[in-house]
């Protein structure tokens, strides 16, 4: 039996829990420009049982959002039409703020710090590592809460 302490155990719980029931996260959105980064994360995180939402604009995220509200959301750090911060100040505004996690090609400790201050869950390097997107998808689903505000990394209530 796998734990949720390795990575296929993380793996594991995504694929097996995630979807299921109200107090579990049931969708996922992506907003990612580049559709080789949709696959890599497809390919990482899929198979699995929750809604998978593949944006690549501000504007359709913040569409899709208020239609289906996601429970963790991946956002490039710039878009055609905007960058990650202007999509979570708007997010976060919600009644249900996803758990906010941010991609980049250029991570440093810089953003990492600014997307934790203003309330978003963690930062992510591109390209993707297997490993690396498992843990932080596992534990922003862990922390996600359904009836109140989501708990960032840093362990702020939002």
């Amino acid at each position: 039996m796998l734990i949720a302490t390795t990575p296929q155990g993380r793996k594991q719980w995504i694929v097996e829990r995630l979807g299921k029931g109200a107090d579990s996260p049931s969708s996922l959105m992506a907003v990612l420009a580049a559709p080789e980064d949709r696959t890599a994360l497809l390919r990482i995180i899929g198979p699995c049982k929750w809604e998978l939402h593949w944006i690549g604009t501000c504007e359709e995220a913040i569409e899709v959002f208020h239609r289906t509200s996601p429970a963790i959301v991946i956002c490039d750090s710039r878009l055609a039409d905007g960058d990650w911060r202007q999509l979570w100040d708007i997010l976060a505004r919600g009644p249900k703020p996803p758990m906010f996690i941010v991609t980049s090609r250029l991570a440093d400790d810089a953003l990492w710090a600014e997307v934790l201050n203003v309330g978003g869950y963690d930062l992510l390097l591109k390209p993707f590592r297997a490993e690396e997107v498992i843990r932080v998808v596992h534990a922003a689903a862990t922390q996600w809460q359904p009836d109140c505000n989501a708990v960032s990394a840093a362990g702020s209530v939002r």
